[in-house]
């Protein structure tokens, strides 16, 4: 079985897809998407690789798996890689926006997450969480609320040893602050043999979930000091529509970042996705998504819709 497949991507997506256009439909933000909105989301017209898109999405995903399979010496038919990759995520509360922003700027964020892998071979995606309570309290913040661009990672050619060196590193440099003190600003994980594709899966999916951070009440009663814990949740229809209003300005490329030899998996990637749908023929584009899909029409109470 392909790498892509391994991921588990496609459902993902299309889980994604559908929860979306409910949230259309139902959010009490219903007033700010239109029908333009929803041929964004659908449209089988993918040339710009839309963020949004989940044909764009998954098109991306299967051409990176391909490249990242020959990249780390991916066996389908075992699942096993032939040298090992690490998982870094890095996070800075500079990077943090305000829930009600659109069409953010992700160059100085990344400019600013990709600092820490400098000279080593890694692609990541910007990925935007959102954190709609933040308890004040001793935290590293002050907001609220707020959408918390950061950093996953694919990083191979190192080292375990060396990777952990670099992470201890980064997180006493002070250039990756989490929201609270009990977060860590950057931390890595192991691709464990045989469950590499989860590790894709997860750099690949579509926002999915909420965060909250408030007071450990258990550990304050235990111990008398004040520590914070993060929750989460599914989201919820408004907080879909705030995500996608944050993304949809946004094209595949713009949400992944590479250093090292890994740049030209990055590049070529965007040049194979863009040829597959440049394609006259739609049926060769192999991603994975039936091209007749019936067509929704949004039936909520909003009358740009009507």
């Amino acid at each position: 079985m392909s790498l892509f497949k391994e991921t588990k991507i496609q459902e993902q997506e299309e889980f994604a897809e559908g929860d979306l256009l409910s949230a259309f439909e139902t959010s009490h933000k219903r007033h700010r998407v239109d029908e333009d909105d929803e041929e964004l989301v659908m449209s089988d017209d993918i040339e710009d690789l839309s963020a949004v898109n989940t044909r764009a999405r998954l098109c991306w995903a299967r051409h990176l798996c391909r490249l990242l399979e020959r990249a780390v010496g991916f066996d389908s038919k075992s699942g096993l890689i032939e040298q090992d990759v690490f998982l870094v995520s890095l996070v800075d509360i500079r990077c943090a926006k305000g829930s009600a922003e659109e069409n953010v700027d992700l160059e100085p964020i990344k400019k600013r997450l990709r600092q820490g892998l400098r000279g080593y071979n890694y692609i990541g995606a910007i990925e935007p969480a959102l954190y709609s309570s933040i308890t004040w309290f001793e935290t590293n913040f002050d907001r609220q609320r707020c959408i918390s661009w950061h950093l996953h990672a694919l990083v191979w050619g190192v080292s375990r040893g060396e990777i952990k060196t670099l992470v201890r590193r980064l997180r006493r440099s002070g250039d990756y602050i989490p929201i609270t003190p009990a977060q860590l600003g950057a931390d890595v994980r192991s691709a464990i043999q045989g469950k590499f594709s989860g590790l894709i899966g997860y750099v690949l999916k579509p926002p999915t979930h909420s965060y909250r951070i408030g007071i450990d009440r258990v550990h304050e009663r235990q111990t008398g000091e004040i520590r914070h814990k993060q929750y989460r949740s599914r989201l919820r229809p408004g907080e879909r529509l705030t995500l996608y209003l944050q993304m949809r300005h946004l094209d595949c490329d713009q949400m992944w970042i590479a250093g090292g030899g890994a740049r030209q998996i990055r590049s070529r990637c965007r040049r194979d996705a863009l040829a597959a749908v440049r394609r006259s023929d739609r049926d060769q584009i192999d991603i994975g998504v039936a091209r007749h899909r019936p067509r929704r029409r949004l039936t909520g109470v909003n009358p740009i819709f009507r």
